[in-house]
């Protein structure tokens, strides 16, 4: 009879959403304890979800424990490029069907099950705390740009490159989103 993984799957979650849905406090240490007693769990399953959100580049492990990201400017500007190259790649070889209704932006970078795919839904993964930010000082018109082309049936090609000018222009302004996301300046 296998254990019951239920207490690890509701601490995963709930942790998976904390840290990707807004900016946690730089650094901040993620203690096992009072996250285990916050989420009604034992310590157990809250140290597991943290050490595969840690395999998952989502927080750190420490010589203490866990802490959330430190992010500075590089660093969000390398993930954008990466973002950007993995985007690229997939798009490039986008297989349109004429028979089949094209897909959304998010279906077509995350659907299907090849490695490029999962790797850039694990970079996005890390980019998700930023969207807010994101959208504030850049806005949505080049990700409608890109919804437009995809339902528009543009070649792959086009589709590659338009993807990774959208994540070149983020990387450019990724010290404007991060002073937004940390909410300074």
């Amino acid at each position: 009879m296998g254990r019951d993984r239920d207490p690890f799957d509701r601490a995963l979650e709930a942790l998976r959403q904390r840290v990707s849905q807004s900016i946690l406090p730089q650094g901040a240490a993620l203690p096992v304890n009072a996250l285990a007693a916050e989420l009604g769990v034992s310590s157990t399953p809250v140290r597991e979800a943290l050490a595969r959100l840690a395999g998952e580049g989502l927080v750190i492990r420490t010589s203490s424990g866990y802490a959330t990201l430190t992010w500075d400017r590089g660093d969000l500007a390398a993930l954008y490029g990466l973002a950007g190259l993995l985007a690229e790649a997939v798009l490039s070889t986008l297989v349109l069907e004429p028979d089949q209704p094209p897909p959304t932006l998010d279906e077509a970078l995350r659907g299907g099950g090849s490695v490029t795919r999962e790797e850039y839904a694990r970079v996005e993964a890390q980019l998700a705390p930023f969207g807010a930010a994101e959208r504030e000082v850049l806005g949505q018109d080049d990700r409608m740009a890109l919804e437009r082309a995809i339902a528009e049936r543009q070649p792959a090609r086009t589709l590659g490159a338009m993807a990774r000018r959208y994540y070149r222009r983020r990387a450019r302004r990724a010290g404007d989103i991060l002073r937004r996301a940390l909410g300074v300046g």
